[in-house]
């Protein structure tokens, strides 16, 4: 087999940023998955806690604006933070960033695997293993990133607009209908008030898992050397995906939250169903299996979505040499083949066995947790990057660059430091502690680089260079 050091160019366009970006987020998936425990925290609230968020992500979308248009990489925010930072703050970025994908991906197929398992159990009488439908997904995804970038995302976007128009379906229907407890609409879900007993606090984390509704937003950013005029159709794909998916999340959740009942918010975030429960109780058998369906498709989407992004990712530091070297390198068809296979590895490594301990279920409930922290850290670091960055090339803008950027990172540091203080009670508590210890291996890996291939450290970020000067 024929291999190349380059991926192919010019073959994308805006539309497929926003693709990527959109389906990365896996929106159906995130109304499947995480509003159970945004209302275990903030009840009602967590509308509320959804719009906080839609701030910060535009202000966040303003900081990858900012950088793609000078930067664009296959690399996305590790390429950006290693121009920012330097390269040993790149270094361990860059394994960062690339464990966040990697968890986020098997996370993401573990629980595609339980969710179908689940479904054709319980409404069909159907008893399929759960692993053996990961790996069917696992493998589907791989092939078609094998095959190329276009094939993945013409697949992407069909099961983005099914899952998008289902839930926006079911929203409108809950709007028509009214409320489960007969009563009107109202602003409550926008009052910090609803949060009950949990109040802030509920709020900050109920943030965190709104976070995780929003990562792989910043996916399309890894395309960069994959896109007709990656200046101009990042940016524009980009500012898409940042308005569509908030402003669809917020009215999503509204919509179900006066459909369980807004009395109902204990149950609600006990129901580790809920979708599943308003689709019976609004549409019947027929609407729950259609309901059922595009979450599978939601997440089975996010989970390929997160998989092409951590791939790019692995290419990017193997090319670099961060990593092995054989990462970095194309097939005939100029996907990276190596760095795809090696996705598809670790994505079984990580999630299949604390699946078959924990269950499929709730090994999204405690990586997602996980990924949460470490995409707020990552999102954190890009916007006072952008600072630095701005300042030293000389294009600082006080407010474009020094306000926004500010705004954005306390608007992420307030549910980072919920996820610390206090901390959150069993498994939750200890997760910011598993955190600091993979980036503590990151920095270990750092000093073992440097000590035997101090080389290395000076060819971190320097793929946008090369590809740029070629």
């Amino acid at each position: 087999m024929s291999e190349t050091t380059g991926l192919r160019r010019n073959v994308i366009d805006w539309k497929h940023v926003a693709i990527l970006s959109m389906a990365g987020t896996g929106p159906a998936a995130v109304i499947a998955l995480n509003l159970q425990f945004m209302g275990q925290f903030a009840r009602a609230a967590l509308v509320f806690a959804f719009v906080l968020v839609f701030f910060g992500v535009l202000l966040l979308m303003n900081t990858f604006v900012e950088f793609s248009k000078r930067l664009p990489s296959s690399g996305g925010l590790y390429t950006w933070s290693s121009h920012a930072w330097g390269k040993n703050i790149g270094f361990v970025y860059g394994w960062n960033f690339v464990g966040s994908y990697i968890v986020l991906s098997a996370a993401g197929f573990a629980v595609l695997g339980g969710w179908v398992s689940e479904w054709l159990s319980t409404q069909y009488g159907v008893h399929v293993p759960w692993w053996l439908v990961t790996g069917v997904a696992l493998a589907y995804v791989t092939i078609l990133a094998y095959l190329g970038i276009e094939q993945s995302l013409h697949a992407a976007l069909a099961l983005l607009g099914f899952e998008c128009a289902v839930m926006l379906a079911l929203a409108v229907y809950i709007i028509i209908h009214g409320p489960t407890d007969g009563g009107g609409f109202g602003i409550v879900p926008f009052l910090p008030s609803s949060a009950g007993a949990g109040g802030w606090t509920g709020i900050g984390l109920a943030m965190t898992y709104g976070v995780l509704s929003h990562v792989g937003i910043e996916e399309g950013a890894t395309l960069g050397h994959e896109a007709k005029d990656p200046k101009g159709n990042i940016p524009r794909g980009l500012w898409i995906a940042a308005i569509i998916i908030p402003l669809f999340y917020i009215f999503i959740s509204y919509a179900l939250v006066y459909g369980y009942g807004i009395d109902n918010m204990s149950q609600f975030g006990a129901d580790d169903a809920s979708l599943q429960t308003l689709g019976l109780q609004y549409w019947g058998r027929y609407g729950l299996a259609i309901v059922s369906i595009a979450a599978i498709s939601s997440i089975l989407a996010f989970s390929q979505a997160a998989f092409i992004a951590g791939a790019r990712v692995l290419y990017t530091l193997g090319h670099e040499r961060v990593f092995p070297n054989w990462l970095g390198h194309t097939s005939k068809r100029q996907t990276p083949h190596r760095a795809v296979f090696a996705m598809c590895a670790l994505s079984i490594l990580l999630g299949v066995p604390l699946a078959l301990i924990t269950g499929p279920f709730n090994v999204w409930g405690y990586f997602g947790f996980l990924i949460s922290i470490a995409f707020l850290v990552s999102y954190v670091m890009t916007n006072v990057g952008m600072i630095i960055y701005m300042q030293r090339i000389g294009e600082f803008q006080w407010f474009r660059h020094g306000v926004l950027g500010i705004l954005g990172t306390l608007i992420f540091l307030y549910p980072l430091y919920r996820t610390v203080w206090p901390l959150a009670p069993g498994v939750y508590g200890v997760l910011p502690f598993v955190y600091i210890a993979w980036l503590v291996a990151g920095v270990v890996f750092l000093w073992h680089t440097r000590m035997v291939r101090p080389g290395v450290i000076d060819s971190v970020g320097s793929l946008l260079a090369e590809e740029e000067a070629a």
